[in-house]
């Protein structure tokens, strides 16, 4: 099963990100100090956001890879995970988004977070510690979906049993 973003969804972001950096450039000459420092503030979001959303429309390949195998995500920069390294699958659901996200269990997070860039290697701690996993698989803007994708994990590893008080 090979997941990535379809067109319609790429050029849309790289549309909305264009019309947010023109706004911001034009806030920049308006006379209050204020809109001034929130325009200078967005140009800086702006462009960090739309040299992300570049590297992800001219990424070659499917951005996430789900075979016999394993999973590969490219997001998460691991390489491959092999179904035997996963201990086992859950989701959750946070009160922003509309989508669960996929949340990977290993059992050697450790060799696996190694692997990952930085920017996500350093958010890991704090995943933890809140009760996640480092491995995140959001199907927000991937086709075919989140459930098509989540049943078929489930058929290489068994769903997280979670402890209710």
């Amino acid at each position: 099963m090979k997941c990535e973003p379809s067109e319609l969804q790429r050029t849309l972001f790289f549309s909305l990100i264009l019309v947010w950096l023109v706004a911001m450039i034009f806030g920049i000459s308006e006379p209050p100090i204020v809109v001034r420092v929130v325009a200078w503030l967005g140009i800086v979001l702006g462009v960090s956001t739309a040299w992300f959303g570049l590297q992800q429309m001219f990424r070659k390949g499917p951005t996430l890879i789900i075979n016999e195998s394993g999973i590969d995500d490219k997001r998460l920069g691991v390489g491959q995970i092999p179904w035997t390294a996963i201990s086992s699958v859950s989701t959750y659901k946070t009160l922003l988004r509309t989508k669960p996200l996929i949340e990977l269990w290993l059992s050697d997070e450790s060799t696996y977070v190694s692997r990952m860039p930085r920017r996500i290697r350093m958010v890991a701690p704090i995943l933890k510690a809140n009760g996640h996993s480092p491995f995140v698989i959001s199907m927000t803007i991937l086709t075919p979906g989140f459930r098509p994708v989540y049943e078929y994990i489930l058929r290489f590893v068994p769903a997280k049993e979670t402890l209710r008080p």
